[in-house]
């Protein structure tokens, strides 16, 4: 049997620098950027995703961004398809892939496998994309609740993708995905993967998060909530639920001033990092950096590792 391809992953909280420190890596080693970004792969969504720029793109390639539009749901399962094919491409013109970003569920399916649940039918997905739009994710937890405590007493009631995933496995199925996830237990390795961690001291981290909300904002956040309204997007979508633009219909609709949706973003986004946080400490075989700046200790790390030693 072939030993599985070897791929990088650059990981880390957000607003911690993994896309400088991605683009840096793939310079030096001749790779190319994959998303593993929830929320970048929706188009006219840019600023309030951090997307990087399109001087960024053009310098080195980016994959699996700007592939949705707002009102498409994805998922772990369809992103690692989309994975493999870009990794098969990229070993096929001699690229190393290197994987940014810091959605966990995403990295976690690619590399190990997707969890075997029969595919979810057309009626089923649209159902739970009418159910979120016009009752809205607590009306979908509560469901899941009825259908499936197991689940829905693991999952954070805002939780947009878990919560319709475990939904939509329950009506298709009649078993809670919990079931399924225990006999798969994430044990098969598909990739050979080193993890580069971005890290920052917590006061920090959080110092840059708090920057970085307020250039969104200068850059113009509420513009682009507004537009994707004009569009016909309903800010019910739960691509329009993520953090920022949650915040931005919010003041768009006089329901909180400018300081008060500054502050939530900021608030939020310092949450999710410190959700983020948890997930990646509790894993060993990520290499952390200090800040995201890589020494020449992990770059000889990196050629080992890409070199099967």
């Amino acid at each position: 049997m072939l030993e599985p391809a070897r791929i990088i992953a650059v990981v880390g909280p957000t607003a911690s620098g993994k896309t400088e420190t991605g683009l840096t890596l793939a310079h030096r080693i001749g790779g190319e950027i994959i998303s593993v970004d929830s929320m970048q792969i929706y188009r006219w969504m840019d600023i309030g995703t951090a997307k990087p720029s399109a001087e960024m793109r053009a310098e080195i390639p980016h994959h699996l961004i700007d592939i949705c539009n707002p009102d498409e749901l994805y998922n772990a399962g369809q992103f690692s398809l989309d994975a493999d094919r870009v990794i098969t491409q990229l070993q096929e013109r001699s690229k190393i892939p290197i994987l940014l970003g810091g959605t966990n569920l995403y990295i976690k399916s690619l590399i190990h496998g997707i969890i075997p649940v029969p595919v979810i039918s057309t009626d089923i997905k649209r159902n739970i994309q009418t159910l979120l739009a016009e009752k809205g994710l607590a009306h979908c937890y509560q469901q899941l609740q009825a259908l499936d405590p197991k689940s829905a007493a693991k999952l954070h009631p805002n939780d947009v993708s878990r919560v319709s995933r475990a939904l939509a496995v329950v009506m298709e199925t009649g078993r809670s995905i919990q079931e399924f996830q225990e006999q798969h237990r994430f044990s098969q390795e598909r990739y050979k993967v080193l993890f580069i961690g971005t890290c920052w001291p917590r006061d920090i981290l959080y110092q840059r998060i708090n920057q970085r909300v307020l250039a969104m904002v200068a850059a113009g956040l509420v513009d682009e909530a507004e537009s994707l309204l004009w569009r016909g997007y309903s800010s019910e979508l739960p691509s329009m639920k993520s953090i920022g633009y949650k915040q931005a219909f919010s003041f768009l609709d006089d329901k909180i001033s400018h300081s008060e949706m500054v502050a939530g973003i900021q608030q939020k986004s310092r949450h999710y990092a410190k959700k983020q946080l948890t997930w990646y400490r509790n894993d060993p075989e990520v290499r952390w950096l200090n800040g995201n700046t890589i020494d020449d200790a992990t770059y000889a790390a990196v050629w080992r590792f890409l070199n099967g030693e």
